[in-house]
Formats: structure tokens, sequence, C-alpha cells
């Protein structure tokens, strides 16, 4: 495929999603003028989808696509152009998350928006936006926020309706159960105390709150939530929660359990915005994957969990995806996922060594059905836990984050929406012998191991889908520098599966394309019936392979 040559030309969708009925139109940017578009290809998976298609200046128009997920092509007069997009029923149907963090009265431009946007974000956190974390609307319109940063109530709205026009729900941030002491002076009976009748406070200077469905405090903070809402346009919250305390005791002494109190208060947060309107949501923060199980049940658009030690290694991540999916199927989850190679990569080899860490941590989450919670501002990556603190990337490295987001969306139903199953663990490696895989000097694995090349497999009724992830030369641990993955090629596999296969597809967000590609395949036979015999020519640092039958 050739590749654009027309300096900086790139297209994006409109909209990081689009609803059934909506029509999708792709902008062309580039550094001088636009491109001139001669043809339109439309892909879901590796079918070309038929398309009617019109340009208007910087603008190509594609009508209004059933319900899929989509690769599409471009072809310019300046090279190929890809991109990807999604049509959906329900806003809700995945929550792709992002950040902003920055509300100054300086900041009223949309080029973060914009970012996101190209990234297929639909749903952005903004974080710290509010004038106290217990009066989350300010009383004038420019104020210090808790952290003392100078904010902009109008600055707020017009990127709430940024995101409105760019198909991205806005959710607010808000914490559970956080006040000033201002708020505890005047209702003492909503505050959380030790065994031994002592005030709780996070950090030293705020005050943690008592939750539980009997306290004032609950309805209090919920009717806030609501007001933020109404008031400013926000389509949800964003419920934090800062994994301590487990549990607390009321100022009558009473025992409360959080992971008891929290189910209520993520369903009190949910209707109460959905009263405002119906395609308004919530997330919240099981940090560390506590409670998940008392909150998968919850009304919560995604299961969201923030990673922290001893969730270390990369099948920790797999772990905890596999877990939340299992818990609630029909959800997203979301790994806020912090790449902290980049807090301290201050010359180009460690950066390097960071931007490696974030696409094998990225991969595997994507492998594993889940979404990294790590996009943000304007091209910049979350390294730490205080999203002010977020990492600005260079601009050679923008294009590697724009194509593993347009895999994310492009190959979907192989990835978060993937309905099949995992036979990772009973298929491959040890006594299994369902699916092998062989290379010179390479050691495979089906549980992540450091040096090797992970497998991670998922069969459904007509599909089996394989994940490869290099993790040549380097350890186990999601969130250190990486090396270089040394290029593995002619991967041989093999594949018992005894049964008509009608195609074998493969694709990666490491080459210039993400176009599948229909790979040779080889049948046998065996005592227990058909297998097939196939190579993949390289693996970087991802590729996915997809098996189809009758």
């Amino acid at each position: 495929m050739k590749t654009n040559t027309r300096s900086a030309a790139f297209c994006r969708p409109d909209r990081a999603q689009y609803k059934i009925g909506e029509p999708v139109k792709l902008l062309l940017h580039a550094s001088a003028g636009f491109p001139a578009v001669s043809g339109v290809r439309l892909f879901s998976l590796q079918r070309e989808i038929p398309c009617s298609w019109s340009q208007r200046k910087n603008t190509v128009l594609l009508g209004t696509p059933e319900a899929g997920s989509y690769g599409v092509r471009l072809d310019t007069d300046s090279g190929a152009l890809e991109t990807a997009f999604d049509v959906v029923q329900s806003v809700k149907s995945v929550v792709r998350y992002g950040f902003l963090s920055d509300f100054s009265p300086e900041d009223g431009d949309e080029a973060d928006l914009d970012w996101l946007c190209r990234l297929h974000v639909n749903t952005v956190q903004f974080y710290d936006w509010m004038y106290r974390h217990d009066r989350l609307l300010a009383p004038e319109d420019e104020y210090l926020e808790p952290i003392g940063r100078s904010t902009s109530l109008p600055v707020i709205r017009k990127k709430i309706e940024a995101c409105r026009a760019r198909g991205m729900r806005a959710f607010a941030y808000g914490a559970v159960y956080a006040a000033t002491e201002e708020t505890v002076l005047a209702h003492p009976d909503w505050a959380a105390y030790t065994l031994d009748g002592e005030a709780m406070l996070f950090a030293g200077w705020l005050n943690y709150m008592n939750i539980s469905p009997a306290s004032g405090w609950s309805e209090y903070i919920v009717n806030e939530f609501r007001t933020a809402v109404e008031t400013l346009g926000f389509s949800g919250i964003h419920l934090d929660t800062y994994g301590f305390p487990k549990r607390i005791y009321a100022q009558n002494g009473e025992r409360v359990s959080f992971d008891e109190a929290f189910l209520p208060l993520i369903n009190a947060a949910r209707e109460a915005v959905c009263a405002v309107d119906e395609n308004n949501g919530v997330t919240f923060n099981a940090v560390n994957d506590w409670p998940t199980e008392r909150v998968a049940a919850g009304s919560q658009d995604a299961l969201y969990i923030e990673v922290w030690p001893p969730h270390d290694t990369y099948r920790d991540l797999y772990q905890l995806v596999q877990k939340a999916k299992r818990l609630a199927p029909n959800k997203s989850v979301v790994l806020a996922a912090y790449m902290k190679p980049f807090v301290n990569a201050a010359d180009e080899a460690s950066v390097a060594k960071a931007e490696r860490a974030f696409r094998i941590a990225n991969a595997v989450i994507l492998a594993s059905g889940g979404i990294q919670l790590v996009h943000g501002e304007e091209e910049s990556l979350l390294c730490d836990s205080y999203y002010a603190k977020h990492a600005k990337i260079r601009p050679e490295f923008t294009g590697t984050l724009v194509r593993y987001a347009d895999y994310l969306v492009r190959y979907a139903p192989l990835l978060y929406d993937d309905k099949g199953y995992d036979v990772s663990m009973t298929a491959s490696g040890g006594i299994n012998d369902d699916v092998t895989a062989s290379a010179d000097n390479i050691s495979f694995s089906s549980d992540g191991r450091a040096g090797t090349v992970w497998m991670i497999l998922r069969e459904s009724k007509n599909r089996l889908v394989l994940h490869l992830i290099n993790l040549t030369g380097n350890d186990a641990l999601w969130n250190t520098p990486k090396n270089e993955p040394e290029t593995v090629r002619s991967i041989r596999l093999a594949l018992r599966l005894d049964v008509q296969i009608t195609g074998v597809y493969c694709a990666s967000p490491d080459g210039e394309s993400l176009e599948a590609v229909e790979l040779p395949y080889r049948t046998g036979q065996s005592a227990y019936g058909r297998i097939q015999e196939l190579t993949l020519p390289e693996l970087r640092y991802f590729s996915t392979i997809w098996i189809e039958w009758e």
C-alpha cells in the first residue's frame, strides 16, 4: 500500500461514534490544502462492504451504514489514508474512555477534543473540574479548583458542547466520599469515623464521608451530581473512590462496609443523572479490583478498574479484564492503567522505552477484551493518578497511537466485542495441542511469560481468534521500560479444528496498513481429523489471526 506523501495528511471521522441513522463524515487534513479522493473502500473485518460516497472539499460523505465496526481506506492523489468508525444503537454499548484535565481560562480551543475524536474516544472524564469536592459548582465563572489551578466555567461549558458535537459523552469527575472540613463541622453525622471515634482524613485535608443509604451525605452528594449534570450539560458522572478505607463507622458507632454501600450509591447516582437524559450514565472506580464482585451488578455503564500493585504483570492485566467480563459480560471493561515509564523519561532512549511499554501493555489489554484509559488532553498519555501530570508524546509517536486506536474500533468483533470464550489455557501449551506454534529460537506461552510470544485464544461458534503479543527480550512486568522486541519471522501454526474452513486472515496495528490479509493454509489429516497448517510471516508487537469456518 502506498502511504500518504502529503505532509501531515490524515483523515478522521467527525464523530467518535455514530448512532444508527447518523451520517458518517470523514474529515481530511493536510498541511496545505486537502487531498482529492479517487476511491473509498469500506471494510467489516476482512469483508469489503459496498458503499456510496462523495467528496465536498475536506469532507468525504459515506451515508448511513448499518450498525457495525468499520475500517475505511481513502485513495487520494497523495496516497492512501486509513481510519475507522463504529455505528451503534446505544451510546452505552461501549465506553472508550479518555480524559481532560485543563480548564483554565486560556484553554478555550478544541484541539484536545479533535485529538480524542481521532482516537475514537467516546467518553471523556473531566478530571478535577469542580470548585470543591463537596460543592461541585463554583459561585463565579472563574475560580481555583481544590488544588489551586485556575479554572473557568465557560471553558468547561464549551468543552462539554464540543464533546457533544463530536459524539462524545462528557463525564464529570466526582469523588463519592470526600468533603471539606466546613461540611463536616456543619454535618458531623455525615462523616466517617474510626472504631475509636476519630474522624477519617484522606491525604490530611479531605474528610471521608459515610456513603451508606442511611447517611444524609449519600442523598446530598447524589443531588450535587444531578445539579452538575442539569446545570452544565454533562452526560454523566465518574464516581471516584480511593481504595481505602474498606469500612468505617458512623457517628453513632454503627459499622458501615463500603463494599455493601457502593452499589446503592451507584444505582442512585445513575437514576439521578438518567432522570435528566436517558442517555446519561455513570462509571465507578473499583480501585485495584475492589470490590468488583459486589458492584458488577450495578447500573454503571462499564466496569472500571484502576490498576495498582500487586497487579504488576501482563497476565494480571489479562486476568483483571477476564474476571470483569465474566461478572458483567455485556459491559465494557476499562482499565485505568497509568504508564509510569513516561514519568522520568527525559532522553530519547528512555522515551523510546516508555513508548514500547505503552505498545505492549495496550496490546495486552486490547487482546484481553478490555479498553485502556490512557489518552487525554492534546496528544498526551496518563502516567500518574493525578491526571494533570500527563505526559506529552513525541510527534513521531502519534501515528502509532492512532493505529492502535483505529485497530481497537475496526477489529472490535475480535477484541472487546468478541462474544466467544477464552481457550488459551485449554487449547495451547502444556498438554494441549489443538493449537501449536513454533518459530526459530522463539518460545511461546499461554500465560504471558517473560521473553516469549504470548498467544491469547478465543473461540466462538464459527471463529477462532489468536492474538499474538511479542514479549521477546522483555520481562513480564507491564509498567516498566521496555526493549525493542525481536521481530519474529515465519511463525508456523498447526490448528487441529476438524472443520470446513472458509478463510484465514491476519491484521496488525504495527504495519503500514490495518487491512486484513488472507493467509494461505494447508489442510492435512491427523488421527483426530483435519488439521490446518499456516505461517504468519512477521510479528513485531501485536498481531491477530482469525480462522472462520462453516
